[in-house]
């Protein structure tokens, strides 16, 4: 087997000597077959956007690319795997590194180095939608609103520091949005025009690493789990806090969810949006829809686990 780890240097945990160390472990764990690259920002003036070091090159011939970062990392090499055509031939492994690990927490990966790569030694997948918006990938959460919006004006990458920003921004106005979508049956449904605190895209269960938005969401079956935060009168947005922290959404009739296969957005002014943790620049449309899998390494089940070499 051959593999590539992808090392974020603005990743949390990142350092030159965590890195020697990772490489360390991963020969010892994996083998010899192991290259390396890193994630650079964009030369092309896409701002905030990053790229995987000649990545054509060193992806040839892989059998696993290994994202050693957290979320936003994962969307780096997913986008990079996509545009390769890479998908789903060549398994995505997960080390995290990060500050929001939702894959790690939805889907019980090793948050160990050394666990985590035995996870991927033992080559067990399951298949994960990857979605795309307004052409660019990802494969976790995508979200407009609130959570982006205090994404894009933090000072800290700490989960305490996301909760201040919340506070922080407590007089935010609501987005006025226009959304459509197409449902499991392919029928297409228009929403009345309205504002929202929230509207959430997800493929996990987790958000932002402690939200459980999502619980009964499913990886595998081509759709969103869409959950919009309607506005609310200003003295309630603690209560919406509170809300979305404890995951008790049926307690409010500001709340809607559904399941689609593709969602579009159309905002009457500038609307941030995030992508797996990442802000995108602000636009007037967005158009969310499933993009194929990947296969994810994640902990096999006993009997694999045990005849595992």
């Amino acid at each position: 087997m051959r593999y590539l780890l992808v090392f974020n240097p603005r990743a949390k945990r990142y350092s030159r000597d965590a890195e020697i160390g990772l490489i360390t472990q991963a020969t010892h764990i994996l083998g010899q077959h192991i290259s390396v690259a890193y994630t650079v920002p964009q030369s092309n003036g896409q701002q905030g956007r990053y790229a995987i070091t000649d990545f054509s090159r060193v992806s040839a011939d892989v059998d696993c690319v290994i994202a050693v970062g957290g979320d936003g990392t994962i969307n780096i090499v997913v986008e990079a795997m996509a545009r390769q055509a890479l998908l789903p031939q060549v398994a995505l492994g997960v080390i995290p590194y990060g500050t929001g690990n939702n894959l790690v927490r939805s889907f019980g990966l090793e948050r160990t180095t050394d666990r985590a790569l035995v996870t991927i030694r033992q080559g067990y997948t399951i298949r994960l939608d990857i979605g795309v918006v307004n052409q660019q990938y990802y494969c976790v959460n995508a979200s407009v609103g609130l959570f982006a919006y205090l994404l894009a004006r933090r000072v800290t990458n700490s989960l305490v520091g996301y909760t201040y920003e919340a506070f922080r921004h407590i007089g935010f106005r609501p987005w006025p949005l226009r959304i459509c979508y197409r449902d499991a049956a392919d029928q297409m449904v228009t929403l009345p025009t309205q504002a929202y605190i929230v509207g959430a895209m997800l493929n996990t269960s987790y958000y932002g690493s402690i939200l459980h938005m999502a619980p009964n969401t499913l990886s595998n079956d081509g759709l969103f789990d869409v959950k919009l935060i309607q506005a609310t009168p200003r003295y309630l947005y603690p209560l919406v806090f509170a809300m979305i922290l404890t995951g008790q959404y049926q307690l409010s009739r500001y709340t809607t969810t559904f399941r689609a296969r593709q969602v579009e957005v159309q905002s009457a002014g500038p609307c941030d949006w995030e992508m797996d943790g990442e802000v995108i620049p602000p636009q007037p449309r967005y158009d969310l829809r499933m993009a194929g899998y990947v296969r994810l390494c994640v902990p096999a089940p006993p009997s694999q686990a045990l005849a595992s070499p």
